[in-house]
């Protein structure tokens, strides 16, 4: 969820009750059984507060779109705001952030096996093992440490934060480190040992970094959108950093000028090349020089808001918001940049999960 969204989210919510249900009836009638190397699945937003975050599942191979798998399967909603979801060890790991929860799900009968619970506002989940993982939190000044077979929160990483200001968000490891960007009103990253759990080194990298994604390099790339004019952290242009984990030092730094609002990094499969959204689709080579000049997907009046690349069939899938109330279309295009299909997934998709 990005800066602008956030705003927008928190004036509304001023204004109107809360209306989480989290029980509903649906039909359980599925068209497709999902088989291990041929389904995506999306995680949908939703409204912040309306409690209308869903999960759909596409078929890469029959082109089946099954909306509102967990509610169907479940006979609950998901709950607010799904924020980001993973596999891991075959189960789906779904955080829904404004209803405190990490749904762990079935990825073949959609049904829920278990939920950790007792979070003050998730982001990302992180496993290091299978007893043991991270999860990230908005507006806490803490990191959770779960554990996620008996769905129990174990423990605290405390960042120093102010709970006020707090955030952490996306981790990516690299050996027995993880590192973490903090995104809202903070301007760094962090380095955790995951054997001690303790913060070993933090690194001043740009205003408000948003995401981040590791390359063929061994190098992490992180994408900061500069805040906004009267944030806390402060207001800058934008800008791309490649980072060497090992020695926590900047090594390039891309800088975006102009009208534009840079989001959603990616990698593809290979991680040899970069995926981003500012208006249209940008993609370059982990070995570039210069930001690119022209989009690889045009925008063409969009909302792109999230970007998968399929590990099994190399395809780019693109999530369009179009305006963040209405359902949210997913488009599908080689890796040539062709346009091959499109359909509609739930309201804001912002998240791809592949099984």
């Amino acid at each position: 969820m990005d800066t602008s969204k956030l705003i927008f989210i928190l004036t509304v919510c001023t204004l109107m009750p809360c209306c989480m249900e989290w029980d509903y009836d649906l039909d359980t009638d599925f068209d497709t059984t999902p088989e291990p190397g041929s389904g995506l699945f999306i995680a949908n937003e939703g409204n912040y507060q309306y409690g209308n975050a869903s999960l759909t599942f596409y078929d890469t191979e029959t082109g089946t779109v099954e909306n509102d798998v967990f509610i169907r399967a479940n006979g609950q909603k998901l709950g607010d705001v799904a924020q980001s979801m993973t596999m891991h060890d075959g189960t789906l790991w779904i955080t829904v952030n404004n209803s405190h929860v990490i749904f762990a799900v079935d990825p073949v009968t959609f049904k829920e096996k278990g939920r950790i619970t007792g979070l003050t506002s998730p982001r990302h989940i992180y496993f290091i093992n299978d007893e043991k993982a991270y999860v990230t939190q908005l507006w806490d000044g803490r990191i959770f440490i779960v554990n996620p077979k008996k769905y129990e929160i174990t423990g605290y990483i405390d960042t120093g934060m102010d709970s006020g200001t707090a955030s952490t968000e996306q981790i990516i490891g690299f050996g027995d480190m993880a590192i973490v960007n903090c995104w809202s009103y903070q301007d760094k990253i962090l380095k955790i040992n995951t054997n001690t759990d303790e913060i070993e080194d933090e690194l001043r990298i740009g205003i408000q970094p948003a995401a981040m994604v590791a390359d063929c390099n061994g190098r992490l790339w992180v994408l900061t959108d500069g805040g906004y004019e009267g944030n806390p952290a402060g207001h800058e242009n934008p800008a791309l950093t490649v980072v060497n984990p090992e020695t926590f030092e900047i090594e390039r730094k891309f800088t975006f000028y102009g009208d534009g609002r840079p989001s959603a990094i990616e990698a593809n499969t290979a991680k040899d090349s970069i995926y981003f959204i500012n208006g249209g689709v940008y993609r370059m080579s982990v070995n570039d020089k210069v930001l690119p000049s022209e989009a690889f997907i045009e925008s063409r009046g969009t909302e792109y808001c999230a970007i998968g690349i399929c590990p099994f069939n190399p395809e780019i899938y693109v999530a369009d918001a179009i305006d963040w109330q209405q359902k949210g279309l997913i488009y599908r295009y080689s890796l040539s940049g062709e346009l091959l299909d499109s359909f509609r997934a739930g309201i804001n998709p912002s998240s791809f999960c592949w099984y």
